[in-house]
């Protein structure tokens, strides 16, 4: 088998725990409704979307002439599958692999190498180690068979960012003025750094740590992030009066009956939340006895936070039905899964749907197990969004979660792919 256990380890964000007069967007809304693109609801999961801050830090990949490529086991001890063999992995992604390891002057994949799964940031991933001479070596690709590559992290100066020459960006230096002001912040110095990330498909993100001033209501100061177009990111509360035009006006497009239109001035709190690769602004509206909270993306368009839901397998699609049953199978399952079987649905909210199913199995010893498996709907072996097993550079770790997911993951030590950690094991 190749199940490994993880050790989930539930946290919550700062958006979830705030505690002010506009209830959390995050928190479950008994008799409230939600807004979304699809449908209203009127009770809202309780799960906590999980965040984390960006560490700043550099994948280190190391190559050798000649390594040793990891195996998979027979042995299961149950929990989530987090691994699968190298001929399970979804063609796209063998391919992938193959090239990768060619570039860099690495063995071939063999049919039974492990191929360790992570599911965070919205990037599914699919990752080969190999080791030789004391070195070790890391090669990963997304469902696709795209390298995954960890952003560029670099620094500037406040100067720069807002001045005329190279390397400056007026929408992202106007956005972080405006918060400064709304929040009563220490304006940033000429020489303040500014952490610069660039993501490999050219997204930039703008991060700047300001003081709080003697008007602030941020006693303790604020983490400021915004991206390339001015767009706040990450996990902050900003009063609407901040945000970009296109955000208020998709917020105002779509106000609950009975709402009264939010002035471009206006002071009401908008939570801002970057997760699974999308940034969701959300902001509540009361009226007649009824709290609804309304939520767009960037382009100011309905969005869903993401959420689970539960299911039954005859529901999902037949695609991540075939990948469950062949993971299943491989993971000690007999039988055929039935039609009525119980499956956890986690909708990204980027357009992903992970399907996890928890099925009995027997390990290697004859032991009687539980494992769970998951696919995304296009039939692509995975694990639940964030958490799981630290694995790579950084060594072991317990595994972090996200939105309560329970996940397998691959930790690279530290690295961070984005506003949201990637690689599922907890940091060492």
């Amino acid at each position: 088998m190749f199940g490994r256990k993880v050790q989930v380890d539930p946290r919550v964000t700062r958006a979830a725990r705030r505690q002010s007069g506009s209830p959390s967007f995050i928190e479950s809304l008994e008799g409230r409704q939600l807004l979304s693109a699809s449908v209203t609801h009127h009770a809202v999961h309780s799960h906590a979307v999980h965040n984390t801050t960006a560490k700043h830090a550099t994948l280190k990949h190391q190559t050798a002439s000649a390594s040793t490529a990891s195996t998979g086991s027979n042995a299961s001890d149950g929990g989530v599958v987090n691994t699968i063999t190298f001929t399970q992995a979804p063609s796209a992604v063998q391919a992938g692999l193959t090239t990768l390891a060619s570039t860099d002057s690495l063995a071939a994949p063999t049919s039974t190498q492990t191929v360790h799964l992570a599911n965070s940031n919205g990037v599914e991933s699919y990752t080969l180690d190999y080791t030789s001479s004391g070195t070790t070596t890391h090669i990963t690709v997304d469902q696709t068979g795209k390298a995954v590559n960890a952003p560029v992290e670099t620094t500037t100066t406040w100067a720069t960012l807002s001045g005329t020459a190279a390397g400056s960006n007026a929408k992202a230096s106007a956005e972080i003025s405006a918060i400064v002001t709304a929040l009563g912040l220490t304006a940033p110095a000429s020489t303040d750094t500014v952490n610069v990330s660039t993501a490999s498909d050219g997204t930039v993100t703008y991060s700047v740590n300001l003081a709080a001033s003697s008007s602030s209501t941020e006693s303790e100061g604020a983490h400021v992030s915004v991206d390339s177009n001015g767009n706040p990111v990450g996990d902050q509360r900003l009063p609407f009066s901040v945000l970009p035009a296109a955000i208020q006006t998709g917020i105002n497009a779509n106000l609950p009956t009975g709402a009264t239109a939010l002035a471009a001035t206006s002071t009401q709190n908008v939570d801002v939340l970057t997760v699974n690769g999308v940034t969701f602004y959300s902001t509540t509206f009361t009226s007649s006895g009824t709290t609804t909270t309304v939520t767009v993306n960037s382009a100011g368009a309905l969005t869903s936070l993401p959420a689970s839901t539960d299911t039954t397998f005859s529901a999902i699609p037949t695609a991540a039905q075939t990948e469950l049953q062949t993971l299943a199978t491989a993971g000690g399952f007999s039988g055929t899964i039935g039609t009525s079987q119980a499956v956890t649905a986690y909708a990204e909210g980027n357009g992903t749907t992970i399907y996890s199913v928890t099925l009995s199995a027997t390990n290697g010893s004859s032991q009687t197990v539980n494992i769970t498996v998951s696919s995304d709907q296009a039939g692509n072996a995975t694990v639940p969004p964030n958490g799981g097993r630290g694995h790579g550079c950084g060594g072991e770790g317990g595994g972090d979660s996200q939105d309560g997911f329970a996940g397998g993951g691959h930790d690279f030590g530290a690295v961070d792919f984005g506003l949201a950690s990637f690689g599922g094991g907890r940091f060492g």
